[in-house]
C-alpha cells in the first residue's frame, strides 16, 4: 500500500481532494447554559434508586427474612452501589446498576411473602433513568463536565465522552459492525455547518454510511479520521467536543504494521457477529455480562441458603459454585472483550493510511457543506 492508497477493506473512501466552502451566517444554539443543580439531583435520584430504595425494601421483610438472606441481599446491594459510584461517568449504565441492587431484596421478600418489594423491579431503574436524564441533559455547562454525553444522529447515537467520541449506528443486517471512535486528544477540527444537498452520504471505513439530510450537521476532524455527522445542534456538539479535547488523556497507540490491523480487525468482527435463526446477524458482547451477573446472583444465593440452613445436600454446594464460578468468568470475559472493543474501535484506519477525505477546515468535504461563521 502507497501512501495514496486505501487498503480495500475500508473502501469506498470520500474524495482526497474537496472544493472550496464559503462560511454562511448558521443558526446560534438553542441550548441553554447551564442545568441548575445538574449533578446533585442525579446523584440523589441515583442514590435513591441503588441504595436507599433497595434498603427500605429489605427492611421491609426484616421480621420473615432469616438473616443470612438479609447479608446476603445486602452484599449486593454494596456491589451495585460500588460499581454506580465507579461508573459515574457513563449515566446510560445506571439503570443497570439499579436493578442490580433491585433484584436480590425483591426476590427475597416475594419468596417471604412481601410481594410489595417486587416494584423495587421497575421503580429502582426507572429512577436511575430520570437521574441519566437529568445527569445529562444538553445545555453549554456538559463542556466542563467529563460525563458521557449522547446526542442523536439519524438512527444512531454520538456519544461524547472524557477521551474519545463514539459513533454508534443501529444495527445492520449481516453481523459484525463495530463502532467507531475518535480520540478527543488528537481532536484538530470541530466545526459547525449544514449540508445543503438533499441526498449525501457520509462513508466510513470499512463500507457504512451516514446519510445527510439538508440542515445543520457538524463536521470533526482527529488524527487521519473524518465525520460529517447531522445533528440538531451543531454549535453545541462542537463546543463539547473542543472543550473535552483540551482535557482529554491520549489513546493508547494502535497497530504498527498492516498485518497486525487486520488482525484487530478480524478479531473485533468475529466478536461482534453470529448466528440467530440460521442467519448471521449483529452480536451484543454486552449481554455476557448480564448473563453473568444473573448467574452470580443465582449462584451466591444458593450457597448464602446452604450456609445459613446448614445445608449438607452436596449438589446444591455445586450447582451454587458452578453458576458463581461461571458468573464471574462471563462479566470478566465481557470486560476484556470490552477493554479490546474499545481499541479497536479507534483503529478503523491502518497504519500509515492517507486521510479520510480533505481535512483542511475551508474545504467541504462533502458536497454541500457549508461551515458556519
Amino acid at each position: 500500500m502507497t501512501r495514496r492508497e486505501h487498503l480495500p477493506e475500508v473502501l469506498p473512501a470520500p474524495p482526497e481532494s474537496g472544493t472550496g466552502a464559503q462560511p454562511v451566517p448558521g443558526t446560534p444554539s438553542a441550548a441553554r447554559n447551564s442545568v441548575p443543580g445538574r449533578r446533585p439531583v442525579a446523584l440523589a435520584s441515583g442514590g435513591l434508586a441503588v441504595v436507599l430504595l433497595p434498603v427500605l425494601t429489605l427492611l421491609l421483610g426484616l421480621g420473615a427474612v432469616p438473616g443470612f438472606l438479609l447479608v446476603w441481599s445486602a452484599g449486593w446491594i454494596v456491589l451495585a452501589a460500588a460499581g454506580w459510584l465507579l461508573d459515574q461517568r457513563t449515566p446510560r449504565r445506571w439503570p443497570g446498576w439499579a436493578l442490580l441492587a433491585a433484584v436480590p431484596p425483591a426476590v427475597v421478600d416475594l419468596v417471604f411473602g412481601v410481594p410489595v418489594g417486587v416494584a423495587l423491579l421497575v421503580v429502582g431503574p426507572v429512577l436511575a433513568w430520570l437521574a441519566q436524564c437529568r445527569c445529562t441533559e444538553l445545555a453549554l455547562d456538559l463542556a466542563e463536565l467529563d460525563v458521557e454525553v449522547a446526542v442523536p444522529v439519524g438512527t444512531g447515537k454520538l456519544r461524547i465522552g472524557r477521551d474519545r467520541a463514539v459513533l454508534a449506528q443501529s444495527t445492520r443486517s449481516g453481523g459484525g459492525h463495530v463502532d467507531h471512535a475518535l480520540p478527543l486528544a488528537e481532536l484538530a477540527l470541530a466545526q459547525p455547518g449544514e449540508v445543503d444537498a438533499d441526498d449525501a452520504w457520509w462513508p466510513l471505513p470499512g463500507g457504512t454510511r451516514v446519510r445527510l439530510r439538508r440542515g445543520p450537521a457538524v463536521r470533526l476532524v482527529a488524527g487521519r479520521q473524518q465525520w460529517v455527522l447531522p445533528v440538531e445542534d451543531p454549535r453545541l456538539v462542537a463546543a463539547i467536543a473542543r472543550r473535552r479535547a483540551t482535557a482529554a488523556w491520549p489513546q493508547r497507540t494502535g497497530p504498527q504494521t498492516v498485518d497486525a490491523w487486520q488482525a484487530l480487525r478480524k478479531w473485533a468482527v468475529a466478536r461482534t457477529k453470529t448466528f440467530r435463526s440460521g442467519r448471521q446477524a449483529q452480536a451484543y458482547p454486552a449481554f455476557r455480562a448480564l448473563l453473568g451477573f444473573a448467574a452470580a446472583v443465582l449462584g451466591s444465593g444458593l450457597l448464602a441458603s446452604a450456609v445459613g440452613r446448614g445445608l449438607t445436600d452436596i449438589g446444591v454446594w455445586i450447582v451454587g459454585a458452578v453458576l458463581l464460578v461461571l458468573g464471574g468468568y462471563f462479566v470478566v470475559a465481557w470486560l476484556r472483550v470490552r477493554k479490546r472493543l474499545k481499541f479497536a474501535e479507534l483503529q478503523q484506519l491502518p497504519p500509515h493510511s492517507p486521510t479520510w477525505g480533505d481535512l483542511r477546515p475551508d474545504v467541504a468535504p462533502v458536497l454541500g457543506w457549508r461551515p458556519w461563521r
